[in-house]
This record gives C-alpha cells, sequence and structure tokens, in this order.
C-alpha cells in the first residue's frame, strides 16, 4: 500500500516543455505496465508540440478548463468531463489557446 498527499507534491516541469508544471503521483516501474500518472496545468498559451509514442497509450481526463488536442491531424476541443486515449503510435499535441488554465489527470501504459 503507498498513499500519496497529492496537494504535497512538488511541481516539476513536464518533459515536452518544462515550463508546463505537472505532479506526479504514481513513477515509472512503481507499477507493471503503469509508465507514470499524475496531473498538469497547461496556462493560457502554452503547448506541446506534435509527437508520438511507439509503445505507449496515454489516457487525458480534464478537469477545469478548455484544451486543444490535435490527434492525427484531427482537432479537438476538449472541457471537463471528457477522457480521451491516445493510442501508440497516434501523433498527438495538446494546447492551451483559451484564456484560462486548464488542468488534467493522466496516465500512460506501456505496451511492450
Amino acid at each position: 500500500m503507498k498513499l500519496v498527499h497529492t496537494n504535497q507534491l512538488p511541481e516539476i516541469g513536464t518533459s515536452h516543455n518544462d515550463d508546463i508544471k505537472k505532479k506526479v503521483f504514481i513513477k515509472k516501474n512503481e507499477v507493471p505496465q503503469l509508465m507514470m500518472f499524475g496531473s498538469a496545468t497547461f496556462t493560457p498559451g502554452q503547448a506541446v508540440e506534435t509527437h508520438k509514442h511507439d509503445s505507449m497509450y496515454e489516457v487525458f481526463y480534464i478537469q477545469t478548463g478548455k484544451a486543444e488536442f490535435i490527434i492525427n491531424n484531427k482537432k479537438l476541443i476538449v472541457t471537463p468531463g471528457d477522457c480521451i486515449t491516445i493510442e501508440q503510435g497516434e501523433y498527438h499535441s495538446m494546447s492551451n489557446p483559451f484564456t484560462e488554465n486548464v488542468t488534467w489527470v493522466y496516465f500512460g501504459i506501456a505496451t511492450d
């Protein structure tokens, strides 16, 4: 058993953009196949460039605000309560072109 007081965790930069802050609730190798579980906050104007993961699924649950996801050239606007799954090999980017912060919880599952 492991209890994490998430409100006491430090905010660190994401691997794709150090200015975008996240909290890591569960780190890689703490749970089999789980690459990471945490939360992130994008302030207005922040973005992650297009990339893909060849051996990982990513799941995002939007908590507050709105964000723009582009998956394989298809634009989606996500809002609170939306849950989006990015499959392995799908090209994707995320951004906040709006006027308020967007927050989500997310995790990655390894497929190899």
